[in-house]
């Protein structure tokens, strides 16, 4: 009789399937190093730039998904050492700009050619058009329309290529798990960054290796490749839901040692930056686990026990902390905030259709803040140079008719969450674990973008945010049995 056997696929095996290798790479950077040795012989900086050139292109060519998450994966350091200054006039050339055009190109020629299919168009896309549509006039009509038109494709085109990128290049098991694993190394690696920032208060990201926050006479705010405290939590929160899969699913004890030890750093980290909305982050993204996931509640109280327990045992040291001496002193009140609303009131009534266009608030609000002057209390509601709310910001600069279709966006990626949630749509190529990890980094991006105006501010935040949509709008099914309203999704989890 014969013995069926089981093989274990080898790690290299694994790893072929979610990061395919095409070994005619080697053979692009090897005419690249040729190339580069005969024109630059001596000057060893240009020839790995040659040398580069037609492997990248090639790369693009034969495997444009692992180019695609290879960008979003090291975008984060590469920005702040890759630019080109083009001089007065002319649009730098960044690594965004750069890497989203050319993938776009080499997507829309592999479609050209036959190599790929689209997926059809759905009202996500046309919404997402129109806001586009909409954003002309604002850059046209802005304060310094060739800056403007930069922050526009940076800020907004970018994002939305990125949301096209992802929806026609993740399709499948084979690429969706490599996205997991991008979005756990990045998270991890601001983590670490923020960690290593708060003992040696140095940044590899600044020309004199100080902190953007120090430099302004301020402690304790770590900031990451982001330059911000802010943007470092938000991304760095994404992670938590992917790293308490890999505890609970590791295949040996040192695997979940490992994952919670990352865990407990993304915690510190997470208190490190001070800032209340990434706590805020922090707790709604561990009680979304705990809704959702029972297995986790245990794990999850025990770690809100842990977190309440150094915010109490620090608090002496946050009562004096110059950064939060200046957040809880009286420069932050409702009725600042309220004066503010009014001005952003004032502004829309008098730009009623198209708004001021962009970059304009700033001088707009010194200009009618007189109407409300009287009843400042404090000097936090002079001066501003941005809304600070995505809100205010698109109906001021953009008028309703960009406010309108920018709100049924989020409502519409509000909606499918809930759905694929509920088990009323099932993704076509992720299950359970994927699903719940993609909603997570949702969760956190998505929150953000409410309560300040980091989806068309910070870059790098609103390509996490869109890149997640993009997977999340791909064609799903319905499935053939109704499910209760709160009933959770019944897809298996994948290990």
């Amino acid at each position: 009789m014969y013995r069926i056997v089981f093989q274990k696929p080898s790690r290299w095996r694994r790893l072929d399937e979610w990061l395919p290798f095409d070994p005619t790479l080697l053979v692009a950077a090897a005419v690249g190093a040729l190339l580069g040795a005969a024109f630059f012989t001596g000057n060893w900086v240009q020839v790995a730039v040659v040398s580069l050139i037609p492997f990248v292109l090639y790369a693009v060519v034969k495997n444009t998904m692992v180019v695609f998450l290879i960008w979003i994966g090291s975008t984060p350091i590469l920005s702040n050492f890759v630019r080109v200054n083009m001089g007065a006039g002319i649009p730098d050339i960044t690594i965004d700009r750069v890497a989203s055009l050319v993938l776009l190109m080499v997507l829309l020629f592999q479609v050209a050619i036959k190599a790929r299919q689209l997926h059809r168009m759905v009202p996500m896309d046309w919404v997402m058009v129109a806001i586009f549509v909409m954003f002309l006039p604002c850059v046209f009509r802005g304060y310094d329309p060739i800056t403007a038109g930069q922050q526009v494709f940076d800020q907004v085109i970018t994002p939305f290529i990125v949301f096209f990128l992802a929806k026609n290049l993740l399709t499948s098991q084979r690429e969706i798990r490599p996205l997991l694993w991008t979005l756990g190394v990045v998270t991890l690696y601001c983590a670490v960054l923020g960690f290593q920032e708060h003992f040696t208060e140095y940044s590899f990201f600044t020309a004199t290796g100080e902190l953007s926050w120090q430099q302004e006479g301020l402690a304790d705010r770590i900031q990451g490749p982001f330059e911000s405290p802010q943007v470092l939590g938000t991304v760095m929160v994404g992670g938590i839901v992917f790293f308490f899969y890999q505890m609970f699913n590791a295949r040996n004890s040192l695997g979940r040692v490992l994952a919670f030890a990352i865990l407990v750093i993304h915690t510190f980290v997470t208190y490190w930056t001070y800032r209340r909305s990434v706590w805020m982050g922090y707790f709604a993204t561990l009680i979304f686990l705990g809704l959702v996931e029972k297995r986790f509640r245990r794990p999850l109280m025990v770690l809100l026990a842990v977190s309440f327990a150094v915010l109490a045992l620090n608090w002496h040291i946050i009562a004096e902390s110059s950064v939060f001496q200046d957040r809880l002193a009286n420069s932050r009140t409702v009725n600042d905030r309220y004066v503010v609303w009014l001005t952003a009131w004032e502004m829309a009534k008098r730009f009623p259709l198209l708004g001021t266009g962009f970059g304009w608030f700033g001088h707009y609000y010194n200009r009618f803040f007189t109407f409300h002057g009287n009843t400042v209390t404090t000097e936090f509601a002079h001066g501003i140079t941005s809304a600070h709310n995505s809100y205010i910001r698109i109906w001021v600069e953009g008028g309703p008719f960009l406010l309108i279709p920018y709100l049924l966006m989020l409502a519409m990626m509000v909606v499918r969450v809930w759905k694929l949630l509920s088990g009323r749509l099932i993704h076509p190529s992720a299950g359970r674990m994927e699903v719940m990890v993609f909603v997570g980094v949702f969760l956190t991006q998505y929150a953000q973008a409410l309560t300040t105006d980091q989806i068309f501010h910070a870059e790098y935040s609103a390509i996490l945010l869109f890149l997640i949509t993009g997977v999340l709008f791909q064609d799903c099914a319905r499935p053939e049995t109704p499910t209760p309203l709160l009933a959770p999704a019944r897809l298996p989890l994948r290990r």
